[in-house]
């Protein structure tokens, strides 16, 4: 074996991929089962419930947190929904629910099961919307230990 091919990477064997149920999630899901299917990698789908941190306050008052069992089963029917409807299969290792900031809990779940590879869908904000509301993918791609493959919407869907 050479230097060179010992160095190459193997590709993924452990994919990431993070849905918000949007149709730019939907097309990088699309996007991460072919890979996986190319390399025969599984496929971690997902999700964060961007709940509001436990001590936040809103008007000067505690904000009650919301029934997260609830949230959470129904999170996760919509989250193996989405596998069937991707036809996911056998690649379907597991799924994952987080509770805070999408981009704190993508970043935690990746180390914690192992991930080699996230890809995520983008919604392309420009100007002083993508100011304002910053981007998830970009600072996962910024933080992220691994490769991110961030996916946009092609124009004709």
């Amino acid at each position: 074996m050479s230097a060179e091919s010992a160095a190459a990477p193997a590709g993924p064997r452990r994919i990431l991929v993070a849905t918000d149920f949007s149709e730019n999630a939907k097309y990088a899901l699309e996007y991460a089962r072919s890979i996986a299917h190319a390399h025969g990698a599984r496929v971690v789908l997902h999700h964060s419930l961007h709940l509001p941190d436990p001590h936040t306050m809103v008007g000067g008052a505690i904000k009650s947190m919301p029934d997260f069992a609830t949230i959470q089963q129904d999170a996760e029917e919509l989250l193996q929904a989405e596998a069937k409807r991707a036809m996911l299969g056998q690649m379907l290792e597991a799924t994952h629910i987080g509770k805070y900031r999408p981009e704190r809990e993508i970043l935690a779940a990746t180390t914690s099961l192992g991930c080699d590879l996230v890809v995520l869908g983008t919604r392309g904000h420009r100007g002083v919307e993508r100011f304002v509301l910053g981007s998830v993918s970009e600072r996962v791609a910024r933080e992220c230990p691994v490769p991110v493959l961030v996916i946009p919407l092609p124009a004709d869907r």
